[in-house]
Order: C-alpha cells, then structure tokens, then sequence
C-alpha cells in the first residue's frame, strides 16, 4: 500500500494484534482502530446480541411453561362457556320449567251413586261396574285445559254414613266439589243438601266452586229425578248442573273441566282485605 499522507504507523490492540493504517492530517483515518476511541468489532457485537437472544429465551421458556400449565389447570376446573351458560336466566328456564298448576276436586254423594265410576272413566276410559264401596281414594291426572297444562287432583271419598266424622277433613283440603247422585235414586238427591250444607260450614264460604252431577243418565228408563227438579235445586245453588254417564263416559270430561275452570277462576280472583267493623268502641272509665 503507498503511503500517501504521512509516515506509515503500527498500533497494538488489546488482543496483541497489529493494524497498519496511514496517517492523516486530522489523527483520525476512518476504519482505523484507536484506542482513545475503541470500536468493538462486528464479529464480536454479533456474538453478543446472539448471547443476549438465549439469555431472553432461557427466561421466557418458563414463564411460557407456566402459562400452559395454568390454562390447562383452567381448562379443567371451569369448562369453556357455551350457550346455556352465558345466560344463566334462559338456562335456569329451560332446565326447570314452571309446574303446572294443581286443582284438588272432592267427590261428594251417598253410595252407590257413581262416584267412583266417574273418576276411573275420566282417569283411565275405562267403566267398572262391580266395584267395593270406596273408603278415600286419591288420583291425579295432567291434562291440557284451555291451552294451559294442568294438574287434577281427585279425592273420591266414602258416601256411607259410617265415614261422615271424617269428612270434614276432606272438605278442608278440597278447593272444588262433584256433588253426584243419581238420577234412579231419588234419596241420593235429597242427600245433596245435606252434603252441600257441610261443605259450606266447613269452607264458610257460599262461592265455593261447586257442580252438581246427575249420573247414570244412561238408565232413561229407570229415571227417578226429573232434569228440571235438578236444575231448579241447582239454579237455587248458584252453580252448574251437569248430567252424566260413567258407562257411556257422556260428559264425563265436561264435568271435571267445567269444575276445574271454576277453581282456577276462583284461584285469580284478588283477596278482598276484611271489612272492618263500624260500631263504636265502648271505653271503660275509672274514677
């Protein structure tokens, strides 16, 4: 190399190695290495950045395993949210629905008058004709009335005399009454009353739902009460009067729905708040 500006000079580095450069005007020749102003090679900035990008990795490789652990712990404990999760008020809908609403029907009348007839033909379509009087007898079918599903529930009671103590448990528990008799029994009638003044004594309430059955209207022929005699006692009520045939299953349905209407429409019916008393307190003065 010719030496243009000045005198050739050498220059020992710290690792014992020798640069040749030429010497400018100014001292500084560009690409000369001077101690003053050291310069790390670019081999050796290489080695280091290479140093540091493991040095990071070293760090970062933990942190990342941790991380995937705790996702799969996460992933374990609390399943990813679906559809019915996201909203707990539609989900609690779905999976508990409202039940439906419950009427208590009291079957009332002397023996022999059908009673029992009439709640296993509307239960299960079927007609029995010999049967042992009934002691209490408890049934509960789900239909669909009016659109809206519901549940009834039946309590076919005894009509013998022998079981009279024990019915004004019944009465109370009961919500609507089938008064039955039958229409070839003129005595079953007149029992009607006596049934209706103990429902009412026990309810103390005249607006009882209340249906007045005439059964067996199939025996034409051995008919004892007239429809007109019935419907005149129950227009004196203030109820329906419905005439059926548990043999024939004639108004059998009629019959429990129409009483059930009443029970539901009774169910609605706001609570009146008690009237309260006019008559002037008395007070008592000592002197």
């Amino acid at each position: 190399m010719k030496n243009v500006n000045g005198p050739r000079i050498t220059i020992q580095d710290t690792e014992q190695r020798g640069i040749s450069c030429s010497y400018s005007k100014d001292g500084r020749t560009p690409g000369v290495y001077y101690p003053s102003d050291p310069c790390v090679p670019v081999q050796q900035r290489s080695s280091r950045k290479e140093a540091w990008r493991g040095v990071v990795t070293a760090l970062h490789q933990p942190v990342s395993r941790a991380r995937s652990c705790l996702a799969r712990l996460a992933s374990r404990v609390a399943p990813p949210p679906t559809a019915a999760t996201k909203n707990p008020a539609m989900s609690g809908a779905k999976k508990n629905p409202p039940a439906p609403a419950l009427h208590k029907v009291i079957m009332v009348g002397s023996g022999g008058v059908g009673k029992s007839a009439l709640t296993l033909q509307f239960m299960y379509d079927e007609f029995v004709e010999d049967y042992e009087p009934t002691k209490a007898d408890s049934y509960r079918k789900k239909v669909v009335l009016d659109g809206e599903e519901v549940q009834i529930d039946i309590l076919d009671t005894a009509g013998q005399e022998d079981y009279a103590a024990i019915r004004d448990n019944y009465f109370r528990s009961g919500e609507g009454f089938l008064c039955v008799f039958s229409i070839t029994e003129d005595d079953s009638f007149q029992a009607t009353q006596e049934f209706r003044e103990q429902i009412l004594r026990v309810k103390n309430d005249e607006h009882i739902p209340f249906l007045l059955v005439g059964n067996k209207a199939d025996l034409t022929e051995r008919r004892k009460v007239s429809e007109d005699e019935a419907k005149t006692r129950a227009g004196q009520w203030g109820v329906p009067y419905v005439e059926t045939s548990a043999k024939t299953r004639a108004n059998v349905d009629k019959a429990f729905y129409d009483l059930t209407r009443l029970i539901s429409a009774s169910k609605q019916q706001p609570v009146s708040p008690p009237v309260p008393d006019d008559k002037p307190i008395k007070c008592c003065c000592i002197s």
